[in-house]
C-alpha cells in the first residue's frame, strides 16, 4: 500500500474528487474514513491532527490554494513535511500582483513543485518566476457531476454564473445579448454544481465566459453535463500543446458579433449540434498526477 496523498483545502469535503489513497484535510472538514480536520493552517497542526488518529505523518502533501488565501490564510511550516510538498494553485487573478504573491509565498514556504489548475496562458510567466517545476493539468484532481443531456434539449444559448460587482465583463456581454436579441438566450444562477449539471443537461449550447486568463471550472462542468460550449474567448487561454486544443465541443468567439453569427449557424440546424460528440473531461488518475507534477 503507497503512501497517503494529504490534499488540503479550504472547502467542504468533495466526494466527486475521492480517489484511491487521498485523504482531504482542511477547517471546514470533519475526520472520517478518508478525511481529517485540521484546526490550524499548519504542517505542526497536521501532524498533530494525523497523530490524534493514529495515523503516519508520510505521503504527499497537496495544497490547494489560490492568492486570495495565501494573502489571508496561508499554510505554514511546508519545511516541516517529511514528504514530497506539491502546491496546486487556482484563481491566478486574484488581487493586485497574483503571481507576486504566489512567488513571495513559495520563497517563505518552499514546495519541490508547483500545477497551476486552470491558468495553462500563464504558465510561462509562473515558471519565470518561480526556482521550482511548474506544470499544469488541468483539471488536475478535481471531479465534476455529470448529466445525462435531453434528447430534445432548448435551442437557447444558456448562461450560469454570479453577474456581480466582480463580474463585470461577464455582466456587459449577458446584458448585451439580450438587449440585442439577435440569438435564444437565458442567463440562470444556480446553488450547487449538481444543479448546474441538470440545467447544463437541459440546453443544446451553454456559454462560457473566462475571466482573467483563467480557464474556469465551467468549461469543465460543461464537458461532464455532456453540452458543447461556446466560449467568449481566445484560443490562447489554451496554452501550448494543450489536449483540448482540437475538442469539436468547443467553439470560440472573441467578439460579440462573431458569437452571434456561429449561434445563429449552430442553431440552423439542431440535429447536427446535438450530434456533436462531448467527450468527458480530462481526468487525471491521482497517482499519475503526482508522478508527472513531481517530475524534477
Amino acid at each position: 500500500m503507497r503512501p497517503p496523498t494529504l490534499l488540503i483545502h479550504y472547502g467542504t469535503y468533495q466526494p466527486l474528487w475521492q480517489q484511491p489513497g487521498l485523504i482531504q484535510v482542511g477547517p471546514q472538514i470533519a475526520d472520517g474514513p478518508d478525511s481529517l480536520s485540521l484546526t490550524e493552517l499548519s504542517v505542526a497542526g497536521l501532524r498533530n491532527a494525523l497523530r490524534q488518529r493514529g495515523w503516519a505523518s508520510k505521503g504527499v502533501l497537496l495544497q490547494y490554494t489560490d492568492p486570495f488565501l495565501i494573502r489571508a490564510a496561508p499554510m505554514q511550516g511546508i519545511r516541516q513535511w517529511p514528504g514530497p510538498r506539491l502546491l496546486a494553485c487556482g484563481d491566478l487573478h486574484h488581487g493586485p500582483d497574483p503571481i507576486g504573491t504566489l512567488q513571495q509565498y513559495c520563497t517563505a514556504e518552499p514546495h519541490d513543485a508547483v500545477l497551476l489548475t486552470f491558468n495553462p496562458a500563464l504558465l510561462q510567466d509562473v515558471q519565470r518566476r518561480l526556482p521550482m517545476p511548474v506544470r499544469c493539468f488541468a483539471p488536475t484532481f478535481f471531479r465534476y457531476p455529470a448529466a445525462a443531456p435531453s434528447p430534445a434539449p432548448h435551442l437557447e444559448l444558456l448562461h450560469v454564473g454570479s453577474l456581480g460587482p466582480h463580474h463585470p465583463s461577464r455582466r456587459e456581454l449577458v446584458e448585451a445579448l439580450v438587449r440585442r436579441k439577435q440569438i435564444p438566450f437565458r442567463h440562470a444562477t444556480t446553488s450547487s454544481a449538481d444543479e448546474a449539471a441538470r440545467l447544463y443537461a437541459q440546453h443544446a449550447l451553454v456559454l462560457n465566459v473566462p475571466l482573467n486568463q483563467d480557464l474556469n471550472h465551467r468549461l469543465f462542468e460543461v464537458m461532464a453535463a455532456g453540452v458543447p460550449q461556446m466560449i467568449f474567448g481566445d484560443r490562447s487561454l489554451l496554452g501550448d500543446n494543450s489536449p483540448l486544443a482540437n475538442r469539436p465541443d468547443l467553439f470560440w468567439a472573441s467578439s460579440i458579433d462573431k458569437l452571434e453569427t456561429l449561434v445563429q449557424r449552430l442553431f440552423a440546424d439542431p440535429s447536427k449540434l446535438k450530434s456533436i460528440p462531448v467527450a468527458p473531461p480530462p481526468y487525471w488518475d491521482l497517482k499519475a498526477l503526482l508522478k508527472a507534477a513531481l517530475v524534477p
